[in-house]
């Protein structure tokens, strides 16, 4: 079930924040960025790049972490993405801001290396 309309705006103020906190200087955005994807009850902290293979100004967004939240259990689960390109659990948050600041902490380097 996705968020109502009260949560997505709560939940997209918050992880606004933490993508601007991590992005890079504005002269580097054309070459590397960070997005984000807020679909249904999970979030997409995504890398965004040049296509290294395609036409000039085409874009490719690669995933490192995924946020989703889990009603029953009201707790935030936190993924990283391994090398299989399947996501695995790498820790459960109370909050969406103890999650995000698992992804910022990055404390075994799977997110952003």
């Amino acid at each position: 079930m996705a968020f109502n309309d009260l949560e997505f705006h709560a939940v997209k103020k918050e992880v606004e924040a933490f993508v601007e906190s991590r992005r890079p200087p504005v002269h580097i955005r054309p070459e590397l960025d960070v997005a984000y994807k807020i679909d249904d009850q999970t979030i997409e902290i995504l890398e965004v790049r040049p296509q290294w293979n395609g036409e000039p100004g085409e874009k490719m967004e690669h995933a490192t972490a995924k946020i989703t939240y889990v009603r029953s259990q009201k707790a935030w689960n936190v993924y990283w993405m391994r090398a299989s390109l399947k996501w695995e659990l790498y820790e459960r948050a109370k909050t969406l801001g103890d999650a995000l600041e698992i992804v910022r902490a990055d404390q075994h380097g799977c997110f952003f290396g």
